[in-house]
């Protein structure tokens, strides 16, 4: 049994590939932009590849490669295989490498969700920046066409407020493709993902900066990661897993000084109520209060904290340690809130019991 992609083009910006997936199963991914694609396989490389690892099948790509992707790939295969040796082995690929392209193209991207770390990431590195991507299809699902519009309208509009053109992209493979075979989103896939747009990108830009969401003290493995992220480069782009020097709440102290950020931040991955920050996740919950902390003041999370909401929160065993280091950085940032304090308290002690209750 092997996995074989067939690439094709519905025109420049509009790629697409068949993938024949494991057990007879088969799978079409498609991905367009506003600005031009590359045609060839080498974008579908860091795209299939975890995925033939998972099911421990062969790779075949019906099309040329960059051969620095393939192998800058088998590096890629030794670090999986090395954090989760026993879901995801070394596989064979097959393809035909192309010859060398021309030199990489002296733009430099940066992923923009519109998030801390890209709001950060897109301040420090401004200098640098010459295009910011928006992808529509990871975290807000290709149907979603309201909260994609509303998200991707706010990222136009901070683009512009940051002087940047913004590469706008919308990709089907993690809803048709990865999802459906169970590839877990974070700890593995969301990197090569985020490769597969960079290297599709490569006439546009040479080098692709990817924000992390970790520090050097945090660090562990994750589908996005230093060690893992520049293993998907190609001779004509480089990835590059910026910003590990400051935490979440760094971060957010940093970009409550750009009213850019404060007027168009969206955290929110739960998008309850088709709106950018519902305000009653656990993602909104921490920003609101490292805002208030830094004395901010934000467009999209406009409302005090709800202690009820914090009460009834889902909280994780990792989620728990945020939740007590919450408490710790109340009292050092003199924030007299008893009732909240009762509350995030409350929501540690019914962590214990939910956490045999999966979500």
């Amino acid at each position: 049994m092997t996995m074989s992609v067939e690439p094709f083009s519905r025109g420049s910006f509009h790629i697409g590939a068949r993938i024949s997936g494991p057990k007879g199963s088969s799978f079409t991914v498609e991905t367009e932009s506003n600005h031009s694609l590359d045609e060839s396989a080498t974008p579908w490389l860091s795209a299939t590849l975890p995925v033939a690892m998972k099911s421990d099948i062969p790779l075949r790509l019906d099309g040329e490669v960059d051969p620095a992707a393939l192998e800058n790939a088998q590096n890629a295969q030794r670090i999986l295989s090395g954090w989760y040796p026993r879901h995801y082995r070394p596989v064979a690929v097959e393809a035909r490498t192309s010859s060398p392209g021309s030199p990489p193209q002296p733009g430099v991207g940066c992923f923009f969700s519109g998030g801390v770390d890209s709001f950060y990431s897109a301040i420090t590195q401004h200098d640098r920046i010459t295009h910011l991507i928006f992808v529509h299809g990871y975290d807000i699902r290709p149907d979603d066409e309201r909260l994609g519009a509303l998200a991707l309208d706010s990222a136009r509009e901070a683009a512009a407020e940051l002087g940047k053109p913004l590469i706008e992209v919308r990709t089907t493979l993690r809803s048709d493709f990865a999802d459906p075979l169970r590839v877990p989103w974070g700890h593995v896939f969301h990197g090569p993902a985020l490769a597969h747009v960079a290297t599709a990108l490569s006439s546009h830009v040479g080098t692709v900066i990817i924000p992390s969401s970790d520090t050097y003290a945090t660090l562990e493995p994750w589908g996005s990661h230093p060690d893992l992220d520049v293993c998907w480069s190609t001779s004509s782009v480089t990835l590059e897993h910026r910003e590990l020097d400051a935490d979440r709440k760094q971060k957010t102290f940093r970009i409550v000084e750009y009213p850019v950020a404060m007027n168009h931040l969206r955290v929110c991955w739960e998008n309850k109520g088709g709106r950018l920050n519902c305000e009653r996740c656990f993602k909104c919950f921490r920003t609101r209060l490292h805002i208030e902390f830094a004395g901010g003041d934000c467009a999209t999370l406009p409302n005090p904290i709800d202690p009820d909401a914090v009460r009834r929160l889902y909280i994780n065993p990792a989620r728990r340690q945020l939740l007590r280091k919450s408490l710790v950085e109340m009292g050092r940032h003199g924030c007299d809130a008893p009732e909240l304090e009762r509350a995030i308290r409350s929501a540690i002690r019914r962590s214990y019991v939910l956490q045999f209750f999966p979500r």
